[in-house]
């Protein structure tokens, strides 16, 4: 016999626990939607090459993390989900500008800027930051 809740204890278990830890995970469509978005434009997030389970719920939020300067770490930290091992791609010359269309074509609220490392840089990457911060436009801020 197995020592596995059966699925009815565990829905039991679930409608136990206190409401801000029911929250809602997301809707598949906006999941999708994201998803589609980054594909076709090649850019990444860390949410997806980071296999984030929270992913669903930030992006029915409209919230991403957007992972600047290419998908593959020159380092090699064994916590991390981020591709690494081998020689980073050239940096993308419009992935600033594909970043900030995304931004708009989403709706996104709020958006994080996060990079792989890049030691391969001179400057690591900041360059890249500032030329995508500046594209971003947010109307509700002045």
């Amino acid at each position: 016999m197995s020592d596995r809740p059966s699925q009815t204890q565990w829905r039991e278990e679930i409608a136990a626990l206190p409401a801000w830890l029911r929250r809602p995970i997301g809707k598949a469509s906006e999941l999708s939607t994201v998803q589609r978005i980054i594909k076709q434009r090649q850019i990444h997030t860390i949410c997806e090459e980071g296999r984030c389970p929270n992913r669903g719920e930030c992006y029915a939020n409209k919230t991403a993390t957007f992972l600047l300067m290419g998908p593959t770490c020159t380092r090699a930290c064994a916590f991390c989900q981020v591709d690494k091992g081998h020689a980073p791609m050239p940096l993308d010359p419009e992935e600033p500008r594909k970043i900030a269309e995304s931004v708009q074509l989403l709706g996104l609220r709020y958006v994080v800027l996060t990079s792989v490392a890049r030691d391969d840089l001179a400057d690591g990457g900041a360059e890249w930051f500032a030329k995508t911060m500046n594209l971003l436009q947010f109307p509700d801020c002045s």
